[in-house]
C-alpha cells in the first residue's frame, strides 16, 4: 500500500508555499490544485516549479497559468508523465494574487 503526503495552503495574500520530500524518501508528484473564491482579474502567473535538491542548473519550471484569462477560479495539474522527486527535491506554487482572492491550495505526492 502505497502512502500519500499532502501540503495543505490557505490565505488571501500571495501564495507562495513549498512541498519538499523527506529526506531518505522518494515520492511521485500527482498533482497540485488551488481553488479562489472568484476568479483573479489582475493578470497574473500561478507557477509549479521544481526546486531539485541537485541544484538551481536542475530547476524546473513545470506549469504555469494567468486564472484571469478565462476567469478561472479552479486549477488542478497532474503531470502529463511520471515526476519522481528524491529526499530533498521541492515544488513551489506561487502567484502574487493582487486581487486578494480567498485560495486553498494543495501539493499531492505519493511514495514509490
Amino acid at each position: 500500500m502505497s502512502s500519500v503526503f499532502k501540503i495543505n495552503h490557505t490565505g488571501t495574500a500571495g501564495l507562495a508555499f513549498t512541498g519538499v520530500v523527506p529526506a531518505g524518501q522518494h515520492y511521485r508528484l500527482v498533482s497540485v490544485s488551488c481553488n479562489f473564491n472568484a476568479a483573479p482579474t489582475t493578470s497574473e502567473t500561478f507557477t509549479v516549479t521544481l526546486d531539485a535538491n541537485a541544484g538551481a542548473i536542475y530547476d524546473l519550471l513545470l506549469y504555469s497559468l494567468d486564472p484571469s484569462a478565462a476567469s478561472t477560479t479552479d486549477i488542478l495539474w497532474q503531470p502529463d508523465e511520471e515526476i519522481i522527486l528524491e529526499g530533498g527535491d521541492a515544488i513551489d506554487v506561487a502567484f502574487d494574487n493582487t486581487d486578494a482572492r480567498n485560495y486553498g491550495a494543495q501539493i499531492t505526492f505519493k511514495a514509490v
